[in-house]
């Protein structure tokens, strides 16, 4: 199979919805009830609507990854990146590229499919000539967490959570 990477339209969006799905219900079996995951419509909405924000202000890009042979079948997979300042802490430039969203079908996982996508936004970043560039997973991802590391990451921050109604 020849994959085939786009940068994706507003009118494209609808398209990533059942693997937003499929990447929720990851997290839930991920964090094994310790962490709310929100409702799956309810999370489509709120995503949607960053990603429709990202894409019409300049402010970020989603590419969807597709079969070449037949592209508008379901899709293999999609990243979706901002651009953020990069803080006032660390001289990172002025922005940084952010990953807020990298899923594969389950279907087509180690098939090189999270590699390319990852290359694109790569790409993307240096054209913009942003230098850096963060992805979060969650710490039980394992999976996620060697593809990443594969592609260069390294841990940079450590974010710690806790429930403030409890006395654990």
């Amino acid at each position: 199979m020849t994959v085939r990477i786009q940068r994706a339209h507003v009118r494209d969006l609808t398209r990533v919805k059942p693997l937003w799905k499929l990447l929720l219900q990851r997290y839930q079996e991920y964090t094994a009830g310790d962490w709310p995951v929100r409702d799956p419509q309810e999370a489509w909405q709120l995503r949607h609507q960053e990603y429709l924000s990202w894409i019409n202000d300049g402010d970020g890009v989603v590419y969807l990854a597709a079969d070449e042979a037949d592209p508008d079948a379901g899709l293999l997979g999609y990243a979706a990146m901002r651009f953020v300042e990069s803080g006032a802490v660390m001289n990172l430039g002025d922005a940084i590229g952010l990953i807020e969203t990298l899923v594969v079908h389950p279907d087509h996982r180690g098939q090189g499919i999270g590699n390319q996508l990852l290359n694109q936004c790569r790409r993307e970043l240096e054209r913009r000539e942003i230098s850096y560039c963060c992805i979060e997973t969650l710490s039980t991802n394992e999976e996620a967490m060697g593809l990443i590391t594969k592609n260069g990451f390294r841990p940079y921050m450590t974010r710690l959570i806790r429930r403030i109604d409890t006395d654990d």
